[in-house]
């Protein structure tokens, strides 16, 4: 009886390393996935931020055009919506992102 109570005592042990093991396996898989599935780019984020700081345009040109998101009429474009917004009391921070969205035709940036 002794034998039998050890036996079943190790597999319940076996199983629930390997559950564990399995859950995080499974944890990392899907880190992975959420990690390649962004979409956001994060030099759009830089460019804003130095956008509000009042940065000349010519960097925040050249960070966006390194961007893979925008082409250079896409960057002129967003420079031409978001320029007249820089005196606002966020430096311009939400009109940069909203004229970038405005730009791709789609709500990425927020």
């Amino acid at each position: 009886m002794n034998e039998i109570l050890t036996s079943a005592g190790l597999i319940s042990i076996v199983l629930a390393v390997l559950y564990s093991v399995k859950k995080i396996y499974d944890f990392i898989d899907l880190q992975k996935v959420t990690r390649k599935d962004i979409y956001e780019n994060y030099d759009i984020y830089k460019a804003a931020q130095k956008f509000a700081l009042g940065t000349p345009v010519d960097e925040i040109r050249e960070i966006l055009t390194n961007s893979y998101e925008l082409d250079d009429n896409q960057v002129e474009e967003t420079m031409f919506l978001a320029l007249p917004h820089r005196n606002d009391t966020d430096g311009g921070y939400l009109a940069f992102i909203k004229a970038v969205n405005r730009v791709l035709e789609q709500e990425v940036y927020s």
